[in-house]
């Protein structure tokens, strides 16, 4: 496994000397890590099943059963009687006192800020500490010198025009507005500002002011009260910029904005529409529920509109396709969104991972809930129809999660034939269960192949020879030891349907549609594999698309969340495209499969799936996934899991060989944004993120101090011998002094199960540690009298050699340290 490459930093790299210390090659590396994450999974699934048999016995208890009641009213009291105490509360100043001394009986908080002022989706019931944590830590500073030294070094710097439409504005929020435009460090920036004839003279009279103290300002007062079209459509005729942003007058860009635009068409030169990543304001102004998006997704587009902002177009699409159009209020930047995305190539359309615009949330807005407009709302289903109708796309809408978004039902034209293969051995009960189930497919064209790897138990034998006799049905004898991609690419070369359906025997068809619907989609342009929502027995999501580096590994996105959950903005029941799907209910294109030679038969027991999705999109298609199509899956039921002892070996090669063929990828998967975490599965924040920042130097994801530098697999680590030592020379900016307090090392025992003290000095400062086995260890070294003069020099003194993965240093100055990892050892830079 390759790491991505970064631009060097400005300062000359130093030179790294080291004696006694040597590279460890990347696959016995990569032994070590996975070796330790099977051992934390094993006994996280320890925990698991001893959990879940403490729960049993208490479930089955019979003072669980006497207190069912009482579990009961306290559920009633917790959903009625308390929010309306805590209302009342709100309304009786008297109340609160009482109140306190009756809350912890009740459970909870029953004073809080209004429902309002919080959000009420689900998508927005966040916690707005944790993430203003994260805002803190990551998304707080905004390096203002660096980025306009960066500006000034860029070829192109094109004219944005910003189009704000108003009407009764507050004005607070207005002033809030236009003086974000006019904080931008970007300073070749317009902002046309239409007033649709507000009947508040507070708001002509902030924006004559305006546009009297900056000239980049310009402003049009329409007589006549239009709509937010019309308004919007002025302000695009008035716009003289290459490229136009739209910014409603009651929200924020941040300073930085428009740099973020102007650095990724420098980079990108063709690019015609650009959209960021956003947050939402609460009333005090403080931030919350960032949606932080995926690249561009033209079946999500119709799914909801997740573009929406900070949204720039260059002014020639736009006006080749008119502008807005009049009649779709409340949804009419989805409309503009959709009609501009017809017209340019995808390749045209980037995506800025950053939050570049806050939305406040105010009474009735779409920012608080959709639903609340219902005129938006229809204008939405209208949006979206109508474009399907554009496109000639065999498709219908469904709206879900409370009509806030739209699942996109593609019909399958001319129901083309489709193989669905099943491989088997032995589990006679199983694979019955799964046939049954397929019994009430409603898609007309297709056929049952089986393929029989060598079953020996009489009860699955004798159901192959009845399974025979069945209409559309046939049973391949496949000899050989089990190879999932070996015996898929056997039989599908035999089969001459249009389209093949993968699936394993112990899943089970949920609603009839389900082949209907995968087939539809997977027919849809140059889609070549399409993925289904697989649920486990106790209705708990197993599958809804794969993200390819979830500590090491592809994980299953949003696993073991509730049957009907939406997910982050709707993740779990919205038609998309994904890198990645399982191939336990999988339909591919016969074309599309052909043209990749089928199935990596080197991935012989899992991550085949994987690499073929990846190997489709390398080629040119697509993958995607319906939740329209709905099956239980008994997960691993046949043949078990890849943490069986036996298996490990055989999976810890396979894994090592995904990172080796297809590290650039995983490392930059389209559909998993940088912000989100790799930790886990359910969406949660990237600590730090893994965004690369124009203006600096390197990915933050790899600069340090890192909480788990095995996770991010950075580069190769550093064999440091017993007696060993290494240089880290640090070039610094001339006249500049650093004194550097401590620095810390991540350090990993390479003996099995060791238990040694090893000691680890820096210029004469040493600590004392006994480093894990399998897991890297921080050892922190302090300065105790003065501070730590550059060049670093690190010894160490134990028993056994030690990898040493990652080093970071506390200084007192204000300057971010960079540190890069090299072959023959570390060299660093201060900037």
């Amino acid at each position: 496994m390759t790491p991505p490459k970064r631009r060097r930093a400005s300062i000359p790299s130093a030179v790294t000397n080291s004696s006694h210390a040597q590279t460890i090659s990347e696959v016995e590396y990569l032994h070590l890590v996975l070796d330790n994450r099977t051992i934390e999974r094993d006994d996280l699934a320890l925990q698991l099943s001893t959990r879940s048999a403490q729960l049993a016995e208490v479930l089955a208890s019979t003072s669980w059963q006497l207190t069912k009641g009482v579990r009961s009213l306290s559920a009633i009291v917790k959903r009625g009687v308390v929010p309306r105490l805590a209302a009342e509360a709100r309304r009786n100043p008297k109340l609160p006192s009482l109140l306190d001394r009756i809350r912890p009986g009740l459970g909870g908080r029953l004073i809080d800020q209004p429902p309002s002022q919080h959000g009420s989706t689900e998508e927005e019931k966040l916690d707005i500490e944790s993430y203003l944590t994260w805002v803190r830590e990551y998304d707080n500073e905004i390096d203002e010198p660096a980025i306009r030294s960066y500006l000034r070094g860029l070829a192109h710097q094109p004219v944005i025009s910003i189009v704000m439409p108003t009407f009764n504005s507050p004005p607070e929020y207005l002033r809030e507005a236009i003086e974000s435009v006019r904080s931008q460090i970007y300073p070749n920036w317009q902002l046309c500002i239409v007033d649709d004839a507000s009947t508040e003279p507070m708001v002509r009279q902030i924006i004559d002011e305006y546009t009297q103290a900056d000239q980049r300002i310009i402003s049009h007062m329409r007589v006549e009260t239009g709509n937010i079209a019309a308004a919007t459509n002025d302000g695009f005729a008035m716009a003289t910029g290459e490229y136009v942003g739209l910014l409603d007058h009651d929200d924020l860009l941040r300073p930085h904005s428009l740099a973020w635009v102007v650095a990724t068409l420098n980079q990108h030169p063709d690019t015609a529409i650009l959209y960021s990543d956003e947050d939402k304001l609460t009333p005090d102004g403080r931030r919350y529920s960032p949606y932080f998006k995926p690249d561009f997704d033209p079946l999500l587009l119709l799914a909801q509109n997740y573009m929406t902002h900070f949204f720039v177009v260059r002014k020639v699409e736009l006006d080749r396709v008119g502008g807005q159009r009049l009649g779709f209020d409340g949804s009419q930047d989805w409309d503009l969104a959709l009609r501009l995305t017809e017209i340019v190539d995808e390749s045209q359309i980037q995506h800025i991972p950053a939050i570049l615009y806050h939305r406040r949330m105010a009474t009735g807005s779409t920012a608080i809930k959709v639903k609340l407009k219902s005129q938006a709302m229809a204008n939405g289903m209208r949006t979206v129809a109508e474009a399907i109708e554009r496109r000639g796309l065999p498709a219908t809408i469904e709206p879900v999660a409370e009509d806030a978004y739209h699942l996109i039902h593609f019909r399958p034209v001319d129901n083309p034939k489709v193989s669905i293969v099943i491989p088997t051995r032995n589990h006679a009960d199983l694979l019955n269960q799964c046939l049954d189930s397929l019994a009430k497919t409603d898609y007309p064209n297709y056929e049952i192949v089986i393929i029989n790897n060598e079953s020996d138990e009489q009860e699955t034998l004798t159901l192959l020879e009845e399974v025979k006799s069945r209409p559309r049905h046939r049973v391949l004898d496949y000899p050989h030891p089990f190879n999932y991609a070996a015996m898929h690419n056997w039989a599908i070369s035999q089969l001459e349907a249009d389209y093949i359906c993968m699936l394993n025997n112990d899943t089970e068809a949920i609603n009839p549609s389900w082949l209907t619907e995968m087939v539809g989609l997977c027919q849809q342009n140059k889609v070549a594999a399409v993925g289904a929502l697989l649920l486990y027995p106790d209705n708990t999501v197993q599958h809804c698309g794969i993200t390819l580096n979830v500590i090491g590994e592809p994980g299953h996105r949003y696993k073991y969340s509730e049957r009907g959950a939406t997910g982050p903005n709707g993740q779990i029941v919205l038609t998309q495209r994904l890198s990645a799907v399982t191939g336990a209910a999988m339909v591919v294109s016969s074309t599309a499969f052909q043209a990749v030679n089928g199935f990596d038969e080197q991935f012989a027991i899992s991550l085949n799936d994987i690499d073929l999705c990846l190997r489709f999109i390398q080629a040119g298609y697509h993958v995607g996934y319906t939740p329209a199509a709905q099956l239980v899956h008994h997960e691993s039921a046949s043949r078990g899991t890849d943490a069986e002892p036996s298996k490990r070996q055989r999976h810890g090669t396979e894994v090592i060989r995904y990172w080796q063929k297809w590290a650039p990828q995983i490392l930059n998967d389209p559909f998993h944004n940088p912000n989100i975490s790799i930790s886990d599965v359910y969406g949660g924040l990237a600590w730090p993120p893994r965004v690369r920042i124009p203006w600096l130097d390197s990915c933050r994801s790899i600069e340090l101090p890192c909480p788990d530098p095995a996770r991010y697999f950075p580069s190769t680590p550093i064999l440091l011998e017993p007696d060993g030592d290494l240089e880290c020379r640090l070039s610094i900016p001339e006249g500049t002094v650093i004194e550097i307090d401590s620095v810390t090392i991540w350090v990993m025992e390479t003996e099995p199960k060791a238990n040694w003290v090893h000691q680890f000095s820096i210029n004469g400062e040493s600590a004392k540690s006994t480093p894990s086995w399998l897991h890297l260890d921080p050892v922190t070294i302090k300065a105790h009298e003065g501070t730590l003069k550059a060049p670093l020099n690190l010894r160490h003194n134990g028993p056994t050699p030690v990898l040493v993965e990652a080093l970071s240093i506390d200084t007192r100055s204000s300057l971010r340290v960079t540190l890069r990892q090299h072959h023959s050892g570390f060299d660093g830079a201060l900037t």
